[in-house]
């Protein structure tokens, strides 16, 4: 196989070996026969790459076409599994690359800060209003098993153990990695049944276990630290609070149990029983932890004393919980620190026994909340800082005191998201105006009914009978977030999330049912309490081009104004990438999502509301994927201030937070580009405005983009047939990769399918086509407008590539798709429609449309190769792409015979056989991807 040039030894030796391994399990399991076969079918694809001949793409397509489905499905299982050992080759090299010089980001920040004479109280004060939180979503979720995951974890410690072995005991690490290799080969690559919600809670709750909770707090960690080592500890800054804000300044949310949006799977019921899972994971986490602090903290206290606070809380111990008694009977009495901890875990083990409602709230002694728990360590920790045993403070008790500040008891905030068309089902049948529909009403009146209702002084009574189901289980979800507690720390459910807001109405639809489980409750003459955030999700185009005006109605609404005053005036606001990239394409996208964070950052200064923007940004650049350190620094000024919330979708979480060295990395990275931001305008040359002109090209080509993107997606007629015809988006649809169903409705249109099974099918198809159709017409219709001609045109479209950070982010991300798109293999996808829908002119129009925006990207970028300035990518596309072909090809050639076997015997073995392997192809062209959709 041919390898990378920047291949480093190590790198070059792992891609090797795991080569020569593949190769040879296949023989062993498969026989010479069959390895000969996939060895020469990789060898044709490897020479059509090196040079096109159409005589050797006939007999490649001839020699699969001859292949009975069997052996189509082990050539499929072959590449898959090769792609699995590759993507583990990667993600080492990358391992290795951030050990070995790959930069600290924390400390490079504060150095380049220092050096632009930003004063430390300056960057303290930005760290005391810092706050990045990641949200992990189930959706989409990898199509590799969660099974093969883990064995591919194993797959990466070996051959990071491997390294640096030689002899004999390499040849043993060898070994066992043949053997995981084997284990894969061996393995079902699909999952028998979809995963239920709960089984993505399980899912979530191991990546928590296993990585986050680790590597949050070591990378706070690391903010402090290298703010101390780079500014020492100027006498502005409150060493103590910077310490406290430092530690708060990452979160964890998530999905998982709690977003209901379309997936009628996620009950009330279901996120009842995602919490208690959470809750009951970090209790259990910390208890494991209790032990190795006992066999730390072996001291006597004839040797050194204890404080006066931490021997009366030893005796309130021993008094009141009769299992401590017990369990300490026979036990060094002078180790008193052993007896506090011991007294730590007969508590932690009540509480995790209240959680899994076995014992009563309070009484065998459990803790009533995180802060008592937290408040016993400290009790531990100034006992040993007071009596010259500061050392044995640090470590592991104060990993554990910082787990409990970022975790809680709760580890993770769930948010709860349902689509407006549900609450608005509800409110309809709990709370209507008396002379009719409310949505018969102008918006203003259906505005001024729903505030009467949030601020009347008694809620409606809720009717126990003649609720639709859907009804019910609105009003259940949210009795079940009202009957939380609602502990010093915060609610384990804080943010109601509602998608598909289009205007006002929706949220003040959510705020008037929430007053009526009493979620939110005004008393006296302007009195209100709220418990929880409500936050709208613009998401299509059009309710991006709105939100400021939606806002600006909530702003000036007496009920809403209390809603935010009792929130301490904080307003989070979600945007959606996904949906508004396949409402209006790429570019009319990203120039939504600028502008609207633009206006709402403006307003909201003007109204005196701090506001956090969440964004809902998937892997794919067509659901505004691409690297997060750097589309945080892209946006616009002003917009981040100390606080952003992005989601952290299921292709992604095990890439980013494999493991906890990966999982640091990237948080560090985040962290670090939320500061940088958030201080840009006390950087020299940072934080200015981009010139009207500019905003104003950025607009006109964006909205020429949309115009061509929604003329082929939604005004062709017969697209939606040619859609489904030209990709594997009904195999997709039945995949077992997700609770949550592909479609909204069961009707066959583009705006009730969802994004990510939109995205994801083009990708098969190598299309690609949701993140770059338009682009290039949005370009040409903007030059052709363009008073001064084409070549002044261009020019400023080059200046703001140079200049806006926005713009090159924008630019860089479509070169990238470009550059993975093969329309050459696209076409063999075209020519299984026929004539279905129109498909070839489709296609045709497809293929001029990639020809005008790589024309586009080129002039703009100044750069005749796609990826020029990313060598490494090209490099690593390139020894992608022989074995992604051989996939597709694979797979273009099941999906014909499927359809043929489809109208002949519909219900026969033969077709299962092939949709079987059909499905290890979408696998495998994912894993060559690295990502689904």
């Amino acid at each position: 196989m041919a390898r990378p040039k920047r291949a480093d030894p190590a790198t070059a030796s792992d891609l090797d070996f795991l080569v020569e391994a593949h190769a040879r399990v296949i023989g062993e399991q498969e026989g010479t026969d069959r390895a000969r076969t996939i060895a020469a079918i990789r060898d044709l694809a490897r020479r059509l790459r090196a040079r096109y001949a159409s005589a050797d793409e006939r007999k490649l397509v001839r020699r699969l076409r001859a292949m009975k489905v069997e052996e189509l499905l082990e050539v499929a299982r072959a590449f898959t599994v090769f792609f699995w050992l590759l993507n583990v080759a990667e993600e080492r090299a990358t391992e290795r690359g951030r050990t070995h010089g790959g930069g600290e980001p924390f400390r490079d920040l504060f150095e380049r800060l220092k050096r632009e004479d930003v004063p430390a109280r300056i960057v303290a004060e930005a760290i005391d209003g810092l706050r990045a939180t990641i949200v992990l979503t189930a959706h989409p979720t990898e199509a590799l098993r969660w099974s093969l995951r883990e064995a591919l974890d194993r797959l990466d410690v070996l051959l990071a153990t491997r390294e640096d072995l030689r002899g004999a005991d390499r040849e043993v690490v060898e070994e066992e990695i043949l053997a995981e290799i084997t284990g894969l080969w061996l393995s079902t690559t699909m999952r028998k049944r979809k995963p239920t919600p709960i089984d993505e809670v399980r899912y979530a709750i191991h990546v928590l276990q296993e990585v986050l909770v680790h590597a949050v707090p070591d990378v706070t960690g690391r903010l402090l630290a290298a703010f101390r080592d780079v500014y020492g500890e100027p006498p502005a800054v409150d060493a103590g609070a910077l310490a406290h804000a430092a530690h708060r300044s990452l979160r964890v949310g998530s999905w998982m149990g709690g977003d209901r949006d379309g997936n009628p799977f996620v009950t009330a019921e279901v996120t009842a029983e995602a919490l208690r899972e959470y809750r009951a994971a970090i209790l259990q986490h910390y208890l494991e932890r209790i032990p190795a602090l006992v066999e730390r903290l072996m001291i006597s206290d004839r040797r050194a004393p204890i404080s006066r606070e931490l021997e009366a809380s030893i005796e309130q111990d021993l008094s009141s919980l009769p299992a401590l008694v017990d369990r300490i009977e026979g036990r060094n009495a002078s180790e008193r620190y052993r007896i506090k901890l011991n007294a730590i875990a007969v508590r932690l083990e009540a509480t995790l026994e209240e959680e899994r409602g076995r014992l009563e709230p309070g009484s065998r002694g459990g803790y009533p909340n995180a802060q008592a728990m937290r408040a016993d360590l400290v009790l531990i920790r100034e006992s040993l800082l007071a009596h010259r045993a500061g050392r044995l403070a640090g470590g592991e008790l104060a990993s554990l005191i910082d787990a409990l500040d970022v975790f809680g008891f709760d580890f993770v905030s769930l948010d709860v998201r349902q689509n407006q068309s549900k609450h608005r089902q509800a409110r309809a049948e709990l709370i209507c105006p008396v002379d009719g529909p409310l949505e018969t009403l102008p918006l203003s009146g259906q505005r001024s009914f729903l505030e009467g209702i949030v601020l009347a002084e008694t809620a409606l009574p809720i009717p126990e009978a003649g609720l639709s189901t859907e009804a019910r289980e609105v009003i259940e979800t949210l009795r079940l977030v009202a009957s939380l507690p609602r502990p010093a720390e915060g609610r384990s459910v804080r943010d109601l999330v509602i998608s598909d807001t289009e205007n006002a109405v929706p949220v003040l639809e959510l705020l008037a049912l929430c007053r009526q489980v009493g979620l939110v409750r005004p008393y006296g003459a302007r009195g209100f309490e709220s418990d929880v955030n409500i936050v709208p999700l613009f998401e299509s185009i059009e309710s991006l081009r709105g939100a400021a005006a939606s806002m600006d109605r909530l702003y000036r609404s007496e009920a809403y104004r209390r809603q935010l005053e009792a929130r301490g005036m904080r307003q989070q606001i979600m945007l959606g990438y996904s949906d508004s990239m396949k409402d209006g394409g790429y570019l009319a996208a990203c120039a939504a999502l600028e502008r609207v964070q633009r206006e709402l950052a403006v307003q909201a200064d003007l109204e005196g509301v701090r506001l956090e923007f969440f964004h809902g940004r998937g892997g794919t650049i067509a659901r505004g994927g691409g690297p997060t350190h750097r589309a945080i620094l892209a946006q616009p000024s002003g917009t981040v201030r100390g606080r952003i919330k992005l989601t952290e979708q299921g292709e992604v979480i095990a890439s980013k937070y494999g493991t906890r060295a990966s999982a640091a990395y990237h948080l560090e990275l985040i962290l670090a580009a939320t500061l940088e931001a958030t201080l840009s305008n006390a950087i020299p040359g940072r934080g200015k405005e981009p010139p009207a002109a500019w905003r104003e090209a950025l607009e006109a080509v964006a909205e020429g983009s949309r115009q061509a993107y929604r003329a082929l997606v939604y005004e062709t007629e017969g697209f939606v047939d040619a859609f489904y015809a030209m990709t594997p988006i009904e195999e997709i649809s039945t995949l077992n990769i997700g609770s949550r169903p592909a479609k909204r409705t069961t009707t066959r249109e583009i705006k009730t399918l969802r994004a990510i099974p939109w995205t994801f099918s083009w990708n098969q198809a190598r299309i690609l086509l949701p993140s770059w159709y338009g682009a290039g017409s949005g370009v040409a219709a903007f030059c052709d407008a363009f008073p001064g001609g084409r070549d002044k045109a261009l020019g400023r479209l080059k200046t703001m590539y140079r200049r806006w950070p926005y713009f090159r982010t924008v630019i860089d991300n479509l070169e990238q798709v470009l550059a993975k798109t093969d329309l050459h293999v696209g076409a063999r996808y075209a020519e299984l429609a026929g004539e279905v829908g129109g498909a070839s002119d489709v296609f045709l129009r497809i293929e001029k449309e990639f020809q005008r925006t790589l024309r586009a990207v080129r002039d703009i970028s100044g750069e005749r190769r796609l990826l020029a300035r990313d060598p490494a990518l090209r490099e690593a596309l390139d020894l992608r792409t022989p074995y992604l072909d051989i996939l597709s090809y694979v797979q273009v050639e099941l999906l014909e015979r499927k359809r043929t076997l489809r109208s002949l015997d519909p219900s026969g073995e033969d077709l299962e056989r092939v949709e079987r392997a059909i499905q290890l192809t979408i696998g495998g062209i994912a894993a060559g991807l690295r990502n689904t959709g």
